[in-house]
């Protein structure tokens, strides 16, 4: 099992196998003419990113910002140069289309508009500003609250092949426990840190006594959030839900998220995710799936599964992982290895390149990153924005975040997250 549970708390919410992330900001493609040849059928352009356009005839492919959200541009018919594709969401200049082959000589196609740069997380204050919190809230112990989450697939539902229940909890109605900053004033926007525990509990436990999860944010200074796994272990991929890409963790973070922002004074561009064990996979997990809200995260002991949800932007990252972790091992492990088998996962290895790949890094050098943790080093071809920073500690086990006598778990976590600013 991963290890017993140890609850965190985060300001917002985790390999490899990428599956519909693209790259940000590769290069940009040229065009060629096409050769003479027999006319073909319109062709068609895919755009990764800023989009590419088709030339005329043949077949035209362009590279350009993240695969996530560029728009596919069509190719013109006949001779005619497609249309210019959109420009991704992501970081990115638009490709350059391939001309077709047609009868005679395809057009060059016409270059994709630029990405757009940075990620999609939101900016601003939430709608909960200026509001009173709900009663019973508190800013010395955390306050058990309850959602109903909305767009589960019915397989994880009562009855559903992969259903599970703790008490009354399900995967469609899910505790969270929230606790208040010192003196909390409703018209100041705070940062929020989500955190997840290891495996070990359940829903119903966690509803007796709620706790932050994992606390890596300074004590008082942040709208603290727990969250809660149904039984055993965070459902974030795997084989415990067939090894599936839709999982129900991301349709819990969105509710718990929208029921924090209806209530409370939020600062929607400082949303972390953090964890460890189960908690670091979902962190893992959320950091990829909901990119949109998450800021940055923080994982201990985890990974990113094989088969997951698509990616939806990039997330800053402080990664914890030990070199004697045979539970959650860094790897790359071979899909024919027993603990990818038994996890879904090449391991934590992966995992980071996954989001080194997402955040439009170049290289893999790196740098030391802080005096106080010299066994984490940070990637210097990473945007400032989205920075990665991988804490590797040799000859440390699982259930073990000490290197040296320095404890890296939550460590250095707020230090790198707690620094950034708005992308």
């Amino acid at each position: 099992m991963l290890k017993p549970q140890r609850l965190l708390t985060l300001v917002a919410f985790g390999f490899s196998m990428s599956l519909g992330c693209g790259a940000a900001a590769p290069s940009t493609g040229t065009g060629h003419a096409g050769s003479t040849g027999t006319a073909g059928a319109g062709g068609s352009s895919t755009g990764t990113g800023g989009g590419a356009v088709a030339g005329a005839g043949g077949d035209a492919v362009g590279t350009g910002g993240s695969a996530v959200a560029g728009a596919t541009a069509t190719a013109g018919s006949g001779g005619s140069a497609g249309a210019g594709g959109t420009g991704g969401a992501t970081s990115g200049s638009g490709g350059t289309g391939v001309g077709g082959t047609g009868g005679g000589a395809g057009a060059v196609g016409g270059t994709g508009a630029a990405g757009t740069s940075g990620g999609h997380v939101r900016t601003g204050m939430s709608k909960g500003c200026t509001m009173p919190p709900p009663s019973g809230d508190s800013t010395s112990s955390y306050k058990l609250h309850e959602i109903q989450v909305p767009n589960v697939n019915p397989i994880y539902a009562t009855g559903g092949m992969y259903a599970q229940s703790s008490g009354k909890y399900n995967f469609t109605l899910r505790p969270y426990a929230l606790k208040l900053p010192t003196n909390y004033d409703p018209n100041k926007p705070y940062a929020v840190a989500f955190g997840g525990g290891g495996c070990g509990g359940s829903a119903q436990g966690f509803a007796g006594g709620p706790n932050g999860g994992f606390d890596f944010a300074p004590n008082g200074t942040v709208i603290s959030v727990g969250l809660s796994y149904i039984t055993t272990c965070f459902s974030d991929g795997g084989p415990d839900i067939g090894n599936r890409p839709d999982t129900p963790e991301v349709p819990y973070f969105r509710a718990v998220m929208a029921d924090i922002e209806a209530k409370y004074c939020i600062d929607l561009s400082q949303v972390f995710v953090a964890g460890f064990s189960s908690g670091a996979w979902e962190a893992y997990t959320l950091g990829c799936a909901a990119a949109d809200l998450i800021r940055g995260i923080g994982a201990d002991e985890g990974g990113m599964r094989a088969v997951r949800p698509p990616c939806v932007g990039p997330v800053a990252a402080l990664l914890v992982a030990g070199t004697a972790d045979t539970e959650n091992p860094i790897g790359p492990l071979a899909p024919t290895d027993g603990a990818y088998k038994r996890l879904g996962s090449p391991g934590s290895g992966p995992g980071r390149d996954d989001i080194l790949a997402r955040n439009g890094c170049t290289g893999t050098t790196t740098a030391a990153w802080d005096s106080a943790f010299p066994a984490c080093v940070k990637y210097t071809g990473c945007p400032a924005a989205y920075p990665v920073v991988w804490c590797e500690l040799p000859n440390v086990g699982h259930n073990d975040s000490t290197y040296n006598g320095i404890n890296y778990s939550p460590g250095g976590m707020w230090k790198l997250l707690g620094s950034l600013t708005a992308p």
